[in-house]
């Protein structure tokens, strides 16, 4: 009964960003979940296409997909459709399909702190080369134009180098190197990573770093 005197709490003020307490509204933004989601979602994408890479395959040479295995996509599924010239190379040795999931398991969660728990592969041998898809996310690159004659120009000053940390899309900016390396030198540590900045939008994983590295998984050519 003596509650109904009770003072109630003044409403919170409503900003951009919900009703939450307001906070310095000059500094990083925190992503909200769906967008922490769909980062982690695109961190996997790049995560499959550099490590490929450095396995000697080309982007023709296949094409995947990520599928998300948990709520709140810390867990994936990655299916790689492969044509008849797929080979991946490591040091100059072959490797085996096996061999490759693992690279590409532990490479996520070092980088990432994300878990690539299962890959399947779909092998095409009547395909020489994929072309190249592009999602939601993606900004396909314009036709080129005919080249023309035009005069030597005079030599121009060397550009800055473009940062080469994680570029996620075109919808974000690029995070710059060292705080990726704070990052991945926060997982090899088992501690949580610091937050990483996207321009104006802060990351920082609600779960990161999971337990540990994947261990197994239910893949076509063996455990992870």
């Amino acid at each position: 009964m003596f509650g109904l005197f009770k003072q109630k709490p003044p409403p919170q003020p409503t900003t951009p960003f919900g009703t939450d307490p307001l906070t310095d509204l000059g500094g990083p933004r925190r992503m909200t979940l769906d967008e922490r989601k769909q980062l982690r979602r695109e961190m996997v994408y790049q995560s499959v296409r550099d490590n490929l890479l450095l396995l000697e395959i080309i982007s023709g040479m296949y094409k995947f997909k990520a599928v998300g295995l948990d709520e709140r996509q810390h867990r994936f599924m990655v299916v790689i459709d492969v044509a008849s010239g797929f080979v991946a190379r490591r040091a100059g040795k072959v490797m085996r399909f096996n061999e490759v999931e693992k690279f590409l398991s532990e490479r996520a969660f070092a980088q990432y702190g994300v878990r690539i728990d299962s890959i399947y592969w779909r092998f095409h041998p009547e395909v020489n080369t994929f072309g190249r898809g592009y999602r939601a996310s993606d900004v396909a690159p314009k036709p080129r134009p005919a080249p023309q004659p035009v005069p030597q120009p005079a030599p121009a000053p060397a550009a800055a180098a473009r940062p080469t940390g994680l570029r996620p899309s075109s919808r974000h900016e690029p995070v710059s190197e060292d705080e990726m390396r704070a990052f991945e030198q926060a997982i090899a540590r088992g501690v949580k990573p610091p937050p990483i900045h996207l321009g104006e939008l802060e990351y920082q994983s609600d779960l990161a770093p999971l337990e540990s590295p994947p261990v197994a998984g239910g893949t076509q050519y063996g455990a992870l």
